[in-house]
């Protein structure tokens, strides 16, 4: 089973839940989407310097390990990790 979810953060809180629909709604994602209200990215943020943390891609395997993590978007790399993770 693979599950894909998206999280907005905003460490400035100028996002809400209304500006995260309409964005939702202007790119017509169809995965589920939220709000990050809490105080957790800007944690990592500090806590892991050498990754940005707008945006960062994470797959989790099934047993809720970190396969992979990257701060810049690389299609091959996610689909590889895919692969080897549905084999």
């Amino acid at each position: 089973m693979v599950s894909v979810a998206g999280v907005n953060s905003d460490p400035m809180g100028n996002d809400d839940t209304a500006t995260v629909q309409a964005f939702v709604d202007q790119t017509q994602i169809t995965f589920p989407t939220g709000l990050e209200l809490t105080a957790s990215y800007t944690a990592y943020r500090g806590a892991v310097e050498s990754i940005s943390p707008y945006p960062v891609d994470v797959i989790v395997d099934q047993d809720g390990n970190i396969a992979y993590m990257a701060g810049e978007y690389d299609p091959d790399a996610m689909r590889a990790t895919l692969d080897a993770l549905l084999q």
